[in-house]
C-alpha cells in the first residue's frame, strides 16, 4: 500500500470530479471554491479547461499522466511526467483521441511537440498551485485516516482479511480480486508482480487501475465516507478530549514519537506525555518500543472514535479529560 499521497493521482481525479456532480456531500464545497478562483482568473480557467482536455471523466484517459513509479511531490511528478517518449506519447494520446475528441493541442502532445509539452506543464502547476494546494490539508488528514485504518486491518487480518474488508466495491475470493462496476471488462494478471494499493481522495465511485497491462499493478482505491469527512467531526471530538488532547490523537493516526508530537502540536513534551498517559489509559493510543524508539499509534477504539459520532463513546473516556 502506498503510504504517501499520490499527487498526480490526485490532481487527475480532482480534474475529473470538476466534470461532473458526483460526491455533493463531499467535493460541492470544493467545486464552488474552484468556481470562483477560476471566475477571477482567466489562467486557472485555462488551466482547468487544457486538464480536463487530457483527462476527461470517460472510460480512458492516458497512463503517462499518473506515473507508476513513486514521485515524492508534485513537481518530481510533472517531470515524469514531461519525460514520457514520444512512441508512449503517440499511443496513449491516440487511444485518448479515439475514445473522446480530438484538438489541434492533443494532435501536437501526440507528436511529443515541445510547446505542447510546455502547456502541459504549465496547465498542471497552475492548476495544482491555485486549485489543489489550498485543500492539501484536507486530503492529507483524510489519507492519514484511511491508511491507519487499512493498516490496522491488515496487522489484524492480514492480507486476505484486507482484501474482503474492501466491499461492496470488490469482492475477494482467492486468488480473484473484482472490481464491480468498472467501466470497462478487463482482466488484469498480476503474473507475481504484486498489486500497489494507492488511497485517494478525490476519487470517486470505483477503483482504477492503469490501462496498459505491461506497466506496474496499480489499483487506486476511493476513500469511506468516514475517512473523507475526518475533518468535519474535529469540532466534536475537540469538546469531548478537549483542543490538545484531540489534536494529539489525531496526530498519532499514522505513528508518531513524544518529541515529534510536541512539535507538531506546539506544546511542550512533558505536556505530550500527560495527554498521552491519559489516551493510552483510556485503550485510545497504543505505545511500542523499538531499540531506542518510542512510537505512540492511536488503536482501532481510536479510530473509531475519531469516524463515529464521538459522544457515542464518551462512556469510554477518561471523565477528567480536560483541555
Amino acid at each position: 500500500m502506498k503510504m504517501e499521497m499520490d499527487p498526480m493521482w490526485e490532481v487527475v481525479s480532482s480534474v475529473q470530479l470538476l466534470q461532473h456532480g458526483g460526491g455533493r456531500a463531499y467535493f460541492d464545497r470544493w467545486r464552488r471554491q474552484v468556481r470562483e478562483v477560476a471566475a477571477r482568473s482567466n489562467h486557472v480557467r485555462a488551466a482547468v479547461g487544457a486538464l480536463a482536455e487530457v483527462a476527461p471523466h470517460a472510460a480512458y484517459f492516458p497512463d503517462f499522466l499518473t506515473p507508476a513509479m513513486d514521485v515524492p511531490d508534485l513537481d518530481t511528478g510533472i517531470d515524469v511526467v514531461l519525460s514520457t517518449s514520444r512512441a508512449r506519447l503517440a499511443e496513449e494520446i491516440g487511444w485518448l483521441r479515439r475514445a473522446a475528441r480530438s484538438s489541434a493541442w492533443l494532435d501536437d502532445m501526440g507528436r511529443g511537440d515541445i510547446g505542447a509539452l510546455r502547456q502541459l506543464r504549465w496547465a498542471l502547476r497552475v492548476y495544482a498551485r491555485e486549485v489543489i494546494e489550498a485543500h492539501l490539508p484536507v486530503v492529507e488528514e483524510a489519507l492519514r485516516a484511511e491508511r491507519a485504518e487499512l493498516i490496522h486491518t491488515y496487522l489484524q487480518h492480514g492480507p486476505d482479511g484486507l482484501l474482503a474488508g474492501f466491499e461492496p466495491l470488490m469482492r475477494w475470493e482467492p486468488p480473484v480480486l473484482t472490481v464491480w462496476d468498472y467501466p470497462v471488462e478487463r482482466d488484469l494478471h498480476l503474473g507475481g508482480r504484486g498489486l500497489l494499493l494507492v488511497p485517494c481522495y478525490f476519487a470517486l465511485c470505483h477503483p482504477v487501475a492503469l490501462a496498459d497491462p505491461a506497466m506496474r499493478p496499480v489499483l487506486v482505491l476511493p476513500l469511506r465516507p468516514e475517512s473523507r469527512l475526518h475533518r468535519e467531526r474535529r469540532g466534536d471530538l475537540n469538546a469531548l478530549l478537549g483542543h490538545t488532547r484531540a489534536a494529539i490523537l489525531h496526530s498519532t493516526v499514522t505513528g508518531s514519537t513524544t518529541s515529534a508530537l510536541a512539535q507538531r502540536n506546539n506544546v511542550t513534551p512533558a505536556t505530550v506525555s500527560h495527554h498521552i498517559g491519559i489516551l493510552r489509559n483510556t485503550g485510545l493510543i497504543s505505545t511500542h518500543q523499538r531499540a531506542h524508539r518510542v512510537t505512540h499509534l492511536i488503536t482501532p477504539l481510536g479510530l473509531r472514535l475519531l469516524n463515529e459520532n464521538p459522544l457515542v463513546a464518551s462512556h469510554r473516556i477518561d471523565k477528567t479529560a480536560t483541555k
